[in-house]
């Protein structure tokens, strides 16, 4: 066996039709990114209303500022979204929006300012989609802003029994902001395991551990692409247990179920941790062996081979065939077709044996005997019986 690609390029690939982490953060900076323009928007007409309030110009300037930032961001939102810094940035830019609206408060009279109340968007947006530390950050900016306009305020005096109720508001907006966030993470967290625990069930065989046939077919397509592309070997293995129908209408089914839950352990405990064991169907099984030739899968299946016999808890016998990708004709269908000629050799030649069939003792694709193990009946070169 060979090393060579990390684990990691061996895992099943989930592939959605979608990438849903990008598609919610899309949707929250639209969402944070339209309620900014709303804010801006709502300057503005707060300034066409009031020509001769202080610091007009400057704030006309400020607020198209931020009418270009919201509406570039807009634009950019699918590839912010798509950005390994979505969060931090959408947080950022929280953060700075609220002493943005600190700031117009300051240039437009302070405590007085309509605009003041303009702060409790970046608190309660905060809890939409942010962990609660920095849903707890975003509201202790937006009581710094607020105490900075009343810091500035030249005329806070006249507005100081305004001060206490801001800040009690503010407060309260932080406190509800963190306990939604809080209680958005446990439920998010919950929902999570819960569709955890549904592609389990959709994936993995209850009975055996072991992979449905469908992902194993799924692994099989996947694995081939990537030995084509490293360069390395695959090897697959077909097990049938033998003569499972008298196991059941001696024993039951009930004795049944566990000489087949007794199979998955073994295959689980014999193989890597990145082999493919699946369970093709009743007494069926299947293992995938990536960067593995097929003398070394042939040894592995003897050593399961042998490791079953004392793991039932009734005398039951397992057929194994083994297969390599062949480079000239590297299909699944070749796989599982040299794969099962070897098997059903097995079976034809008195069972509980190993036998493989690989590119190497199949020249000029003429179906031949297949290799045996050494405690093997020499092969007769009939056709397999069944």
């Amino acid at each position: 066996m060979s090393t060579g690609a990390p684990f990691e390029e061996r895992r099943p690939a989930t592939a959605p039709s979608r990438d849903i982490q990008r598609d919610f953060w899309l949707s929250h900076m639209r969402i944070g990114f339209g309620i900014f323009m709303g804010e801006t928007l709502f300057v503005m007409v707060y300034l066409g209303l009031t020509p001769h309030g202080r610091h007009r110009t400057i704030l006309w300037v400020v607020a198209i500022l931020w009418f270009v930032c919201a509406t570039m961001n807009l634009l950019f939102g699918p590839r912010l979204a798509s950005w390994h810094r979505r969060a931090q940035f959408s947080a950022s830019w929280n953060i700075l929006a609220a002493f943005a609206v600190g700031g117009v408060a300051i240039l437009d009279g302070g405590l007085r300012s309509p605009t003041i109340l303009l702060l409790f968007l970046p608190a309660a947006f905060a809890a939409l989609a942010f962990t609660p530390w920095v849903a707890g950050m975003c509201g202790v900016a937006t009581l710094a802003s607020a105490a900075l306009v009343w810091v500035v305020d030249a005329n806070r005096g006249t507005s100081a029994e305004m001060a206490p109720v801001l800040s009690a508001v503010l407060a309260g907006s932080l406190v509800l902001s963190v306990a939604a966030s809080v209680n958005r993470v446990n439920r998010e967290g919950h929902e999570r395991l819960l569709v955890e625990r549904i592609a389990e069930l959709a994936t993995t065989d209850g009975l055996t551990g072991c992979v449905v046939r469908r992902v194993f077919y799924e692994r099989l397509g996947e694995e081939i692409a990537r030995s084509l592309r490293h360069d390395d070997p695959l090897s697959l293995m077909l097990i049938d247990m033998d003569s499972f129908k008298a196991v059941n209408d001696t024993y039951g089914h009930v004795v049944g179920d566990h000489v087949l839950a007794a199979i998955g352990t073994t295959l689980r405990a014999q193989a890597r941790a990145f082999d493919v064991i699946g369970r093709l169907g009743g007494d069926e099984f299947a293992v995938l062996m990536p960067e593995t030739k097929a003398t070394a899968a042939m040894a592995l299946a003897e050593r399961i081979r042998e490791a079953f016999l004392g793991a039932a808890e009734v005398p039951v016998t397992l057929s194994i065939g083994v297969s390599g990708l062949d480079p000239l004709a590297p299909t699944a269908e070749r796989m599982i077709d040299d794969a099962d000629f070897a098997l059903y050799q097995v079976k034809g030649e008195g069972r509980d044996s190993v036998a493989v069939r690989h590119p190497e003792n199949r020249p000029h694709d003429r179906r031949i005997e297949p290799q045996r193990t050494a405690n093997s009946p020499v092969s007769t070169g009939q056709s397999p019986s069944g």
